[in-house]
């Protein structure tokens, strides 16, 4: 995935095209990467498009937002995870002998 594409879906404030959003997608950039990548380089090597990013960059970011679409359905589901396990956990037999 391209640094600029991945901005897009994870940068939501400032928009594009209101001063800041360089920023705001440099540091959301150095967090998807895992700290492989710091600020200041992706700030300072990877161009003001980040069109000179480096290749191995593209499945990093693959991976990370893989795990960030995870972690948004996981959130969708989480009260109906809950409001189930309540719903056993009031007729689970191992319950009765505590």
């Amino acid at each position: 995935m391209e640094p600029l594409e991945y901005c897009r879906l994870y940068v939501k404030s400032p928009k594009p095209e209101k001063r800041g959003y360089r920023a705001a997608c440099v540091r959301t950039l150095t967090e998807a990467t895992f700290g492989v990548y710091s600020y200041q380089t992706i700030d300072k090597n990877w161009g003001s498009q980040f069109e000179k990013r480096p290749d191995t960059v593209l499945q990093i970011l693959e991976v990370a937002h893989t795990i960030n679409l995870i972690a948004i359905k996981l959130e969708d589901i989480q009260p109906a995870i809950t409001e189930l396990l309540e719903q056993v956990s009031a007729v689970a037999p191992y319950k009765k002998h505590k």
